[in-house]
């Protein structure tokens, strides 16, 4: 009797996770999902900065380079010029800190192979300079974000 209820409820449940899975999941409006992607690769990075292990830099700042090419044709309609101007200096700004901050952990992923090889790591410039561009990234997104958000975020 108990295994015939156990495995009703576990039927049940598989069920109901399966007719959940088919349906189409609601998708956010593609500036907030690529935010969302950006945030993400944002928290990796930071993680790879603080740890000193820089391999899962490059992808995300490839994410988040694409993201910011995507962003330069999501410029809001209703902008005047000179806004719409500084929307498209921001992007603009995001994507070259992204190309520059993978460029300088692609840099870092090599040194650091080759001081592991002979037993040091050598703190160097290039970590100072990849966690400026990461932080030149972290500001131009709350800029752009704090300027062009659709609503005032509500204070508790």
């Amino acid at each position: 009797m108990r295994l015939a209820r156990s495995l009703a409820v576990t039927l049940a449940i598989l069920g109901l996770s399966l007719a959940a899975m088919s349906e189409e999941p609601a998708k956010p409006p593609p500036i907030k999902a690529l935010m969302g992607e950006n945030f993400g690769g944002l928290q990796v990075i930071l993680v790879s900065l603080i740890t000193s292990s820089y391999a899962a830099v490059p992808a995300k700042a490839d994410v988040i380079r694409d993201h910011a090419s995507e962003l330069t044709g999501m410029v809001p309609e209703d902008l005047p010029q000179t806004e719409r101007d500084r929307f498209l200096s921001l992007a603009f700004a995001l994507q070259t800190r992204a190309e520059s901050l993978k460029s300088i952990s692609e840099v870092l992923i090599q040194h650091d192979q080759e001081g592991r090889a002979s037993g040091r790591l050598e703190t160097d410039h290039l970590r100072e300079a990849l966690a400026a561009h990461y932080g030149g990234m972290v500001t131009t997104c709350v800029a752009c974000h704090n300027r062009y958000r659709q609503q005032a975020v509500a204070r508790p």
